[in-house]
């Protein structure tokens, strides 16, 4: 626990003194600007920086004077005669009396306004990260399901080419009745399966309007294709070693920066606790007027409390604030050590994804694509059965879909692990 200060201490950094690290799935075509939608339009984000402002506004009153008091009234009157003179006792009081808290209670009130202001700006922070991370991911999983439309499109029409040939082939009688009822099940089933795939658009598309506030606005995203370039990208894209990421999570992490505002913040509520036993004073002036060419009185009076049960009150409420600290503190090493974790488990799956992408676009693809067209041309001539042509075609277009998935399922992580280590790439 004593080595915890040079880790609150290093969480206050500014966020802009760590370097950014470029991604090219952070730099995909309208991602920049559907996440400047998502911040200006979602009510959640909104409604954090309200309470920001509150917080920020509570900072002048929690450090002022109490309200002070003015009192009046009539002292000693005759009843029923009301002859304010006929008794020199009778007079009409005029006071007003201040309390003043124990020295140091005031700026103890106001540095915990100061420390939950500073507090709601870093859950701002976090709050916008995890947001940004959201609809990046909203923006590749429609990007996918565009994705898998688009290739479920050209899967059709490869399809309409095998019944073409096992019609033609059919009217000569070199294939039986069965290759072409077979080929034109596949077609059907395929357009079957292209309606689920619209429905899956549209889903995707109304969770990317929902983050932005329900905007109608369109976003144009990137085809998760290797003809697009999207793949080569990733395996392109370079991540920083695990000991540099380390460090720039325990310097701007967001979730971290939460965790020791909580700390600097149960550290000055201690410190109201440990002054609520001191005694505070009351100044009261008050004035008699008195009737009759009576002269008024004066009187001043100076109070002091007496923190006569501060055994029960004030002593178990400080002692219970200074384990509040301690639970602060450690909450924040259990952060640390979870998100470090988490750190390199999330860089072990993005480099997994991009040895996976790489291989699927540099190898799997091409394979699949050449045993495609090869069984086609060949089941032309005879050379090879039906079943073959419908192996390879699922096999190429599962191996494109398969790729569009692993492309959105890199772009998520990597929008996760930006978040996590308070990457602001789309600044």
């Amino acid at each position: 626990m004593k080595h915890l200060w040079w880790l609150v201490a290093i969480t206050v950094v500014p966020r802009a003194v760590v370097a950014q690290t470029p991604s090219a799935v952070l730099a995909v075509s309208g991602l920049r600007a559907y996440v400047q939608q998502v911040l200006v339009g979602n009510a959640g984000y909104r409604a954090a920086g309200s309470r920001l402002a509150a917080a920020t506004e509570r900072i002048a009153p929690a450090g002022a004077l109490p309200d002070p008091t003015f009192t009046t009234g009539v002292i000693a009157t005759p009843v029923p005669s009301f002859a304010f003179t006929a008794e020199r006792m009778t007079r009409v009081p005029i006071g007003i009396r201040q309390s003043f808290p124990f020295p140091g209670k005031q700026a103890a009130a106001t540095a915990v306004a100061r420390a939950d202001s500073a507090l709601g700006a870093e859950v701002v922070g976090a709050v916008e990260a995890d947001l940004v991370a959201m609809a990046v991911g909203a923006y590749y999983a429609l990007a996918e399901a565009e994705t898998a439309l688009r290739v479920w499109d050209a899967r059709t029409a490869l399809a309409d080419q095998s019944v073409q040939v096992a019609h033609a082939r059919y009217g000569t009688g070199a294939v039986p009745l069965t290759d072409l009822l077979r080929a034109r099940l596949r077609r059907a089933q395929l357009e079957e399966r292209r309606r689920q795939l619209e429905a899956d658009v549209a889903g995707a598309r109304a969770r990317m309007d929902a983050l932005r506030g329900g905007s109608a606005e369109t976003t144009r995203v990137a085809l998760l294709r290797a003809d697009g370039g999207a793949a080569l990208g990733i395996a392109a894209d370079s991540l920083a070693p695990d000991s540099i990421l380390a460090q720039q999570l325990a310097m701007t992490s967001p979730a971290l920066a939460v965790a020791a505002a909580m700390v600097k913040r149960a550290e000055h509520r201690a410190r109201v606790f440990s002054l609520a036993g001191r005694p505070d004073f009351t100044v009261s002036v008050e004035s008699g007027i008195r009737f009759g060419g009576r002269e008024p009185f004066l009187t001043a009076l100076v109070g002091i409390s007496v923190p006569l049960w501060s055994g029960r009150k004030q002593a178990p409420a400080a002692r219970a604030a200074r384990l509040d600290v301690d639970d602060a503190r450690l909450r924040y090493e259990d952060l640390l050590a979870r998100y470090t974790g988490e750190l390199v488990s999330s860089l072990a799956a993005l480099r997994a994804l991009q040895d996976r992408i790489q291989q699927t676009d540099e190898e799997i693809l091409p394979l699949a694509d050449a045993a495609s067209t090869s069984a086609l041309q060949r089941y032309r001539v005879g050379a090879v059965s039906f079943t073959t042509v419908l192996d390879t075609q699922d096999e190429l277009f599962d191996a494109q879909l398969r790729l569009a998935r692993l492309i959105a399922d890199y772009g998520a992580a990597r929008a996760q692990l930006a978040a996590l280590i308070g990457e602001e790439w789309y600044r």
